[in-house]
């Protein structure tokens, strides 16, 4: 690979994250450290105790104290979409600027905001992401996609899992009937554990909905979006999904 087309790899990885720019829009996404306290001392906070962290601040109610008390960027990056194919677990703090201050593992993104669906039904999310990924609505955990050995018992899709996804499968989350114009509280949590590699990918379905199958005759769905931006062409590393789906609107 040149230099150049090194570079342009790294730009392209950050941009997955979301934008810092003047007037970005998007759900806000908030990193934190979970290796270290806000005053940037050591936490004690280890690969293998990093999945009671997660546990703690789910079974709470997404409670933004638990994550507090670890080191957090103040600057936020605006992200319209999740869709993360397989990269290197260090990009996540590239992308804010502070490779150099968080080591690339054990810490997580929190992306919140308002949104409504693009028109009246009923929705879930799906998801996965390595390690985790967890969905919640108005404070309510509706999806949680992760890898077998997070050990997270919080939350059971009542289906089957969706397709593959990269190195994992997607979860289908909870059932929840919409209004076009209802705002609802999104929250999406994705992290990292022990370093490596990092993906993570939020699609939704709606029910009712016609979509094609994958060979193994389960639906390819859209991937969540606020806005009309490209997505990553499909590959072997990525989720696949479906390229005419229907932004979601959000509120301010």
């Amino acid at each position: 690979m040149t230099l150049s087309a090194r570079g342009q790899t790294e730009d392209k990885n950050k941009l997955l994250f979301g934008s810092n720019e003047n007037g970005a829009s998007g759900l806000i996404a908030i990193i934190y450290d979970l290796k270290q306290t806000q005053a940037m001392q050591p936490s004690f906070v280890t690969p293998d105790k990093y999945g009671a962290v997660i546990g703690q601040f789910l079974k709470q109610g997404w409670d933004e104290t638990v994550l507090n008390r670890f080191f957090r960027i103040t600057r936020p990056l605006y992200s319209t979409q999740i869709f993360i194919p397989l990269i290197d677990a260090g990009s996540a703090p590239k992308a804010y600027g502070v490779e150099k201050v968080i080591k690339p593992s054990s810490w997580v993104i929190h992306y919140k905001g308002q949104v409504s669906p693009p028109e009246d039904g009923t929705y879930r999310f799906v998801g996965y992401a390595d390690d985790i990924m967890a969905v919640a609505v108005n404070n309510k955990t509706v999806c949680i996609g992760a890898r077998q050995d997070m050990n997270l018992n919080l939350w059971k899709s009542t289906d089957q899992p969706g397709p593959q996804a990269s190195n994992g499968v997607l979860a289908y989350g909870d059932w929840l009937t919409l209004k076009k114009d209802d705002v609802i509280d999104l929250d999406v949590l994705v992290g990292e554990r022990p370093g490596g590699q990092f993906c993570a990918f939020l699609l939704y379905q709606k029910q009712g909905e016609t979509y094609q199958n994958d060979p193994a005759g389960k639906p390819i769905l859209p991937v969540f979006q606020l806005s009309d931006a490209a997505i990553p062409a499909a590959g072997g590393k990525q989720a696949p999904f479906f390229t005419k789906g229907k932004p979601w609107k959000q509120h301010r």
